[in-house]
């Protein structure tokens, strides 16, 4: 039994597997007790991350005080400045907690002394901000704060012989930290200022060592640990920004839900993103990747913590009002400083279930920032509503396309039932009812990036309306886009007035090559806007018109199966029976028909397995498929399906599969069809109805209405049949 009031921290390391793969875990869910490998959160833990999530909240508070008093990006830098102390604490605090655990009293007693120098530090940052000169008291609460970081791995040097080099290395990088920020506070201005940022480089610059990178080898990081308390922070960042929602100004009850839920709006946008996108990935195994990861979490944070400022400040406005510069650029900012972030972070990370590359997601999340940017350059000709709905709007597009790239979810498998268990509930008469799905239908997990679909082939393999509709998007987007372009010289457009109507007009002139002959570009910027315009709308339609005609002209087969397949008698002998008929009635030469079966057996040793046999047919090939085509198998004792019960024929047969590859005479061209067959589709004892009869005048006539049609066969001598 240990004490709680002093022991030996234990040295804690993810499993080797989660190590290699680099796995952040499913971070929809906060899990309190270690698994899989990975550590769990502490109580302690989470009280600490809320009490750095405030203190960061009045550095917020600090910044919306800069921007009142018209200090403008001055302002924004100063501040992010300030956040870089804040995180480089709680990063220190966080890492040490992944790589140990301890919790007596002593370990206790240093982070409530950290969370004071927190509280230290928050408040003195308004003053430290606001008043000119050397903010003593701030560099005094920072030096505390990073100093008990050194003082916790000086405790693991001494107490734990296996992580000797990493605490020594680590707790003297925060002691050389610490001392300068202490020091700063003696030294007159600029001189403090520049001991602040050699000590913040100090540890921002540590992880890239040859020695630090050498301990990691050593010791690996719990990385799903990593990702629970990152997406804390950012969490808690998300929440300390929402209390201003919830003040609606007496007597505009309506006038202030209006902005309250486009805020809630956007920031749960923002939520969607990365604990959909970040926290559900893994962190690739390039040597490297995680420190990208970890630094891709500065600005990121900042930017959720700019993004929530925004949201309180716009919040208290008109929606009809006109958006000042400094209120669209801290909104605008904010949202893609944030969506920028995650796009970098998105470059050394894998989503784990998702049909597009993750190319797609990182292409995307730049895109977004790059408009919103856009949106803000144009905000002096909006309004806060249109400012904030645009803004909001781009959010809950990458939430839609996130849901599109990614339509299942990774953790399915927790309810699925193996086909071996399937199949023993079948033999104990416990077969419960599943709805069937095609085979095409089925769910690939965990394929790698670089083998998941293009654009290319998400487009031809799906339905029209998702190519019609992205095209759509796309058009209008980029009209849009560039029309935004055009505002941001007015004069770049002559003749017509200038507002956003005619710039877009205008755009949609250029890229249709229309030019009525009204509006023009009158400056450089304006023909270098349409060159650009011109060469994407060429290739764009270039584009659009490749997708379409590889659509239209992909063949697409005429076969029609029967629904069941019969077990009938044929000259005497037991016989599978389906067919197959050419529902355009064109000409299909050299057509070849394969039917196999997939059945449950077990091996020798007692091993279950799912084979794949094929069944040999009466007649496997057509010189000229053009109306129907009975094909036939017969179970005779060489048929791989001699032993199936054809009373219980689900017992062993789980699917027959039917492929008929041929060529189409129409399209010049291979054509191919398939068809499953299920257990329960087998009819024993039935025969197809004949569907091909002839009229006066000669001709053949195949009946489809009776395709499906099958009749009782009538009992032989024997009394049975099949």
């Amino acid at each position: 039994m240990r004490s709680r009031w002093f022991h030996v921290p234990r040295l804690h390391l993810p499993s080797m597997g989660a190590a290699r793969a680099g796995g952040l875990g499913d971070a929809s869910a906060l899990s309190m007790t270690a698994g899989m490998g990975s550590k769990g959160t502490s109580w302690l833990a989470i009280f600490y991350d809320l009490v750095v999530a405030a203190a960061i909240a009045r550095l917020g508070e600090a910044l919306a005080g800069s921007l009142a008093q018209g200090e403008g990006l001055f302002g924004v830098a100063q501040v992010a400045g300030y956040f870089v102390p804040f995180w480089l604490a709680w990063t220190g605090f966080t890492f040490f907690e992944g790589r140990f655990t301890v919790d007596d009293f002593v370990q206790r007693t240093v982070v409530f002394l950290q969370m004071v120098a927190l509280v230290a530090m928050g408040a003195t940052v308004p003053s430290a901000i606001r008043d000119p000169g050397p903010p003593r008291a701030f560099a005094f609460a920072t030096a505390a704060a990073l100093g008990l970081v050194a003082l916790m791995h000086l405790r693991a040097r001494w107490q734990v012989e296996r992580a000797r080099d990493y605490s020594g290395y680590w707790g003297g990088v925060y002691g050389v930290s610490a001392t300068l920020w202490g020091v700063s506070a003696a030294v007159p201005f600029p001189w403090a200022y520049l001991l602040w940022g050699v000590g913040s480089v100090a540890i921002l610059g540590s992880p890239l060592s040859a020695r630090s990178r050498t301990l990691v080898d050593e010791l690996p990081f719990d990385l799903a640990y990593l990702a629970k308390r990152y997406g804390l922070l950012v969490l808690f960042v998300l929440g300390s920004g929402l209390v201003p929602l919830f003040q609606l100004r007496e007597g505009a009850v309506l006038g202030g839900l209006g902005p309250a839920l486009l805020g809630l709006a956007a920031v749960a946008a923002v939520w969607w993103i990365y604990f959909d996108d970040v926290a559900g990935s893994t962190i690739r195994q390039n040597r490297g990747a995680w420190i990208i990861w970890l630094y891709g979490h500065v600005p990121l944070t900042f930017g959720v913590l700019v993004l929530m400022v925004a949201i309180e400040t716009t919040f208290v406005l008109d929606l009809t009002a006109t958006c000042t510069a400094t209120q669209s650029w801290l909104l605008t900012g904010g949202f893609a400083l944030t969506l920028a972030s995650v796009g970098v972070v998105d470059a050394v990370t894998e989503r784990r279930q998702a049909e597009l590359s993750d190319r797609a997601r990182v292409i995307s999340r730049l895109v977004a920032s790059a408009s919103t940017l856009l949106v803000g350059a144009l905000a002096s000709s909006m309004t806060v509503g249109v400012v904030v709905g645009a803004t909001t709007a781009i959010g809950v597009g990458l939430v839609l396309f996130d849901m599109a790239m990614a339509p299942f979810d990774a953790v399915m498998d927790r309810e699925a039932t193996g086909l071996a268990e399937i199949a023993r509930r079948r033999q104990r008469g416990e077969d419960e009812a599943r709805p069937r799905r095609d085979l095409s239908e089925a769910v690939r997990r965990g394929i790698p990036s670089e083998r998941r679909q293009d654009l290319y082939f998400f487009f031809i393999e799906g339905s029209w309306s998702r190519l019609l509709g992205a095209l759509v998007v796309v058009y209008v987007l980029v009209n849009f886009l560039f029309a935004g372009l055009y505002l941001l010289e007015p004069e770049s457009i002559g003749i017509a007035p200038q507002d956003f109507v005619d710039a877009f007009s205008f755009s949609v002139q250029t890229m249709s090559t229309i030019g009525y002959g009204k509006l023009s570009p009158e400056t450089n910027y304006g023909h270098l806007m349409v060159a650009i315009e011109a060469a994407v709308g060429l290739l764009g339609v270039a584009v659009a018109t490749g997708l379409i005609f590889a659509k239209v002209s992909l063949p697409r087969s005429g076969a029609i199966f029967s629904n069941n397949v019969v077990v009938t008698k044929m000259d005497g002998v037991p016989t599978l029976v389906f067919r197959c008929g050419n529902a355009r009635g064109n000409e299909v030469v050299e057509a070849t028909m394969r039917v196999a079966a997939l059945v449950d057996s077990v091996s020798k040793e007692g091993h279950h397995l799912r084979r794949i046999v094929d069944l040999p047919l009466v007649r496997d090939r057509s010189p000229v498929f053009t109306l129907s085509w009975t094909i036939m198998h017969t179970l005779d004792e060489t048929s791989p399906l001699a032993g199936v019960d054809w009373s219980r024929p689900g017992d062993h047969l789980i699917t027959v599969i039917a492929t008929m590859l041929g060529h189409d005479a129409t399209y010049g061209t291979t054509t191919h069809a398939r068809h499953l067959y299920y257990p329960e589709d087998i009819v024993v004892g039935h025969h197809f109805v004949d569907v091909i009869s002839q009229l006066d005048d000669g001709r053949l006539m195949i009946d489809y209405t009776r395709f499906h049609d099958v009749e009782p066969d009538i009992a032989d001598d024997e009394g049975a049949t099949g």
